[in-house]
């Protein structure tokens, strides 16, 4: 850590023993964001804080921090008196491992354990395969009376088939709550008795759907090829969740009957969200007869879907690759835009000819989607191509995006091209020039781009200020400052932008301040531009947003993820 992080850091963990809540509870956030495992001592000396809510915080940042050692004090919580810190202490749990401290966790897991806890506690330690966790989960089938719990230990005997248990299964599998009875019955068909076996299909034709719920979850755990045939039944239930949690059965079908399965589903499914399930798992298939599927996905209206559509297409690859180039002509223009990009993404040689045609097409989107799937491809002369395409193009959207294209493929006999269009009217055709321009002259434009610094278009300014900044011209950016108390909001929401593309943490009090700004445009371009610098001074504000909630939680979250791993690398 370098010298001026080191004494932001010393800041933040003084801030710890601040008499200031609010600044104490910002410290402890702030620490565990940084997860840096020798502080967890500093942590757990809060522990014994009276505040409950310092308590909360600390023991939360803990298990960010996941150090081994400060597992046996998050414990302590779990039988302690206070139920919310108890809460809390159980769903941090999976952050640490518990291998290490195993026995610990047994302890507290003993028969005078509170139910509801030991309930929690036994569902933790069900995916740990461990001589210890079965002897725990026999004592609970032997001693327990309660079926919250014999149902917790059950699971354990499903996941982890056991032939000794047997005789104690056989003796459950009667119990006089439907629950226990069939998690037993199910943790028996893991052992092949043919009995259990019928009864738990008797169970999955049941009209109440928890009971049908409860068996597929149940097979989730330790699905095996007998169960295909309850599984196929799931995929049909009349309930979506049921239909939903079958999807892990797949794995029991080989690729020609998933690929019948997922087409038939497909076909018949109504419900969006699962449809969006279906997809996501039928894209891992990589199988070339889903591809009618996944071509229609290409005309959907939300892109989520048609971003399932392009990148199963192209995950699939050269398979489909001649059949989408024979398919191309045959699509509407929306599917042929998406064609574009796919094979762009496919990156294969064979698809020049059919992009370089689509370079000629009326249609803007497919002219757009050409240059950029043109660009992935790689083609001899495409600079030219390139050049040769500005001299008669007239869309300004189509001429920015070749501006832009010739600056990444050409080289200094191109700049009189770019030139001639640094005046034009568009100001996304300038911005653009001004960059291609910098990036194939290099220092010899400096002259050039400088006098776009007062070019009356934010962005204009903003693309000559960033190129100015990565030619080695550090004047702009006082400029760049500037602008980010000017009237206009886009004007500052700009200059938020270019400050992050920039990515100098002397801009950091400069964005600070601008925190304050009312506008949403620019507050959104701000808090980008911190996260991409991470700047440990801006840690603190950045939390102190995030408790503000402009934006929605897990907007401001993703916003301090990225900064946390900028500033850790």
């Amino acid at each position: 850590m370098s010298g001026d992080n080191t004494k932001r850091f010393k800041e933040i963990v003084e801030g710890l023993s601040s008499r200031n809540t609010d600044q104490k509870l910002i410290s402890i956030k702030a620490v565990g964001i940084l997860r840096r495992p020798e502080h967890a001592e500093i942590l757990v000396d809060l522990l014994s804080s009276p505040d409950p809510q310092v308590v909360m915080e600390a023991l939360e940042a803990l298990g960010q921090i996941a150090n081994p050692r400060s597992l046996k004090h998050v414990l302590e919580f779990i039988s302690g008196e206070n139920q919310q810190l108890a809460e809390r202490a159980l769903h941090l749990l999976p952050k640490f491992d518990l291998k290490g401290s195993l026995d610990q966790v047994l302890k507290i897991s003993s028969s005078d354990c509170p139910v509801s806890i030991r309930r929690k506690i036994l569902n933790q330690l069900s995916f740990m395969k461990d001589s210890k966790v079965a002897t725990l989960m026999n004592e609970v089938l032997g001693q327990s009376q309660d079926s919250a719990l014999l149902v917790e230990a059950l699971g354990y005997f499903i996941r982890f088939p056991s032939p000794d248990k047997h005789t104690a299964l056989k003796m459950l599998s009667g119990n006089g709550q439907w629950e226990v009875a069939m998690s037993a019955n199910l943790a028996l068909s893991r052992l092949a008795d043919e009995s259990a076996r019928n009864q738990i299909r008797r169970l999955a034709k049941s009209p109440a759907h928890p009971v049908r719920q409860a068996i597929v979850v149940g097979l989730n755990r330790c699905p095996m090829i007998e169960d295909r045939d309850l599984y196929e039944q799931f995929f049909m239930d009349v309930h979506p969740q049921i239909r939903l949690l079958a999807l892990e059965g797949m794995g029991l079908f080989n690729a020609g009957e998933r690929v019948g399965i997922f087409q038939e589903w497909l076909a018949r499914e109504k419900e969006e969200s699962l449809r969006l399930e279906i997809l996501k798992k039928a894209s891992g298939e990589r199988n070339p007869a889903l591809y009618p599927e996944f071509l229609k996905l290409l005309n959907s209206s939300a892109d989520v879907i048609k971003n399932i559509g392009k990148q199963a297409l192209v995950a699939i690859g050269e398979p489909i690759l001649d059949r989408l180039i024979g398919d191309f002509s045959k699509q509407s223009l929306t599917i042929q835009e998406q064609i574009l990009l796919v094979l762009g993404s496919m990156g294969q040689p064979k698809t020049r000819k059919i992009v370089l045609e689509a370079l000629k097409a009326k249609e803007r989107w497919v002219r757009l989607n050409a240059i950029e799937a043109i660009l992935q491809i790689g083609h001899d002369g495409l600079s030219d191509v390139f050049s040769e395409m500005l001299k008669s193009e007239k869309d300004d959207r189509v001429l920015a995006t070749l501006a832009s294209a010739l600056g990444r493929t050409g080289g200094p006999e191109h700049a009189p091209a770019i030139q001639n269009f640094l005046s034009h009217k568009d100001a996304r055709v300038r911005a653009n020039s001004v960059e291609s321009l910098a990036r194939i002259l290099g220092p010899a434009a400096s002259e050039v781009i400088q006098s776009f610094q007062r070019d009356p278009n934010d962005r204009v300014r903003v693309n000559s200020a960033v190129a100015l900044w990565k030619l080695g011209d550090r004047g702009v950016m006082a400029n760049l400052q500037g602008m980010t108390s000017d009237t206009n909001k886009w004007i500052r929401a700009s200059a938020a932008f270019a400050l992050g593309e920039i990515a100098e943490k002397e801009a950091t009090p400069t964005l600070i301040e601008m925190l304050n700004d009312r506008e949403e445009v620019v507050y959104k371009n701000v808090i980008d531009a911190l996260a991409k610098i991470g700047d440990l001074r801006a840690l603190v504000p950045l939390l102190k947003e995030r408790d503000q909630k402009r934006f929605p939680s897990e907007v401001l979250q993703q916003v301090l993820e990225r900064f946390s791993e900028k500033l850790r690398n």
